[in-house]
């Protein structure tokens, strides 16, 4: 559906994308991931037409679409502040590609009506400034206003990065359902993990410019193919090289104490008495703990290593700082990527 094929973008000597390639499949919500200036939102732009490209091609649905203008390309694009105009109303803003393309008035009517009633939008807030309107109501006017003009592909630029932690949350699975209902084709860029994490069909994992991984949400975050994946997405471990040589003696799986290797938190159980471990057992001393509400993490001691463990509040006795506990690792889950050439 979407194709960057090659794709090189330079600002004076600064190469923003080099030889940037990718494929998004047609309906699919698909993430650029990666932390600021690694390039997604070049990426995102390019696509739009807003960037010029230094070399390479995009295609949409087959067609080249390199060198069309941004208006022609049939994408629409929600930004992070949302780019409303304040000195219109809702409906004004909903229908101003429409009047820009001098459409029939009665099919500009008709048109906002029904893209607002599938986002969720009253007859009153139309009739209001969008300075009136919540932030999460501000974001379905952006959102309605890029898919009134019924594009092929929907761009959505960090939109959930200006609203508070809960409003987000809430807003992720809004946002998901309207990208089903409508079967639209969605490139969205963040930087945030869990965002990525809970709305994609598929992420690429971005850094200084280069796909790291292209995968589902289970595979970059249970097989990330890179060190820089593995230590980007979630909390992670980092293993002494005694303990993943003790672990190569315990499983059969061949792990190589010399490589850099990974543990993420919550694959490290605590082993209750009497219980025989399923992987390697590790004698550690609880040395602090942080409440999140529904679990906490605890740091652990041990002979060589720091370690971090999640456990959900509730399963069992709250572990108390100097606890002597014991670590169940298992050799399965531990991540390996190649050293240093």
């Amino acid at each position: 559906m979407i194709t960057f094929d090659g794709v090189t973008v330079r600002f004076q000597d600064f190469e923003a994308l080099p030889s940037f390639s990718l494929r998004v499949e047609e309906g699919e919500f698909f993430t650029l991931l990666g932390p600021s200036g690694c390039g997604k939102t070049t990426a995102l732009r390019a696509l739009a037409g807003f960037v010029g490209l230094s070399a390479g091609d995009i295609a949409v649905a087959g067609r080249k679409i390199t060198h069309l203008p941004s208006g022609r390309r049939e994408v629409g694009m929600v930004f992070q502040n949302y780019a409303l105009f304040p000195g219109m109303s809702v409906r004004e803003n909903i229908a101003f590609g429409l009047r820009v393309r001098k459409r029939p008035a009665e099919e500009v009517d008709r048109r906002v009506g029904e893209i607002a009633e599938q986002v969720d939008l009253s007859p009153e807030q139309l009739a209001k400034g969008v300075a009136e309107l919540s932030g999460g109501q501000q974001q379905r006017v952006a959102i309605a206003r890029a898919l009134v003009m019924r594009p092929k592909v929907l761009l959505l630029d960090e939109p959930l990065s200006n609203l508070d932690a809960k409003l987000r949350r809430q807003l992720r699975g809004q946002l998901k359902e309207l990208q089903s209902q409508f079967g639209i084709t969605t490139l969205y860029v963040t930087h945030d993990q869990e965002e990525a994490l809970s709305m994609s069909d598929r992420i690429a994992v971005l850094n200084r410019g280069r796909i790291e991984q292209v995968g589902t949400p289970e595979e970059v975050y249970d097989r990330s193919a890179s060190e820089f994946v593995c230590t980007f997405i979630g909390e992670v471990n980092k293993l002494s090289p005694h303990l993943v040589g003790a672990l190569a003696a315990h499983g059969e799986r061949g792990l190589d104490p010399a490589r850099p290797s990974y543990a993420r938190i919550e694959k490290i159980s605590l082993l209750p008495d009497g219980r025989a471990a399923t992987g390697l057992p590790v004698r550690a001393t609880v040395t602090s703990r942080t409440y999140h509400g529904l679990h906490s993490v605890y740091r652990l001691r041990t002979e060589h290593d720091s370690l971090r463990i999640v456990l959900k509040e509730g399963d069992g006795p709250r572990l108390r700082t100097g606890q002597e506990v014991v670590a169940d690792i298992d050799p399965a889950s531990v991540l390996q990527y190649p050293g240093a050439a």
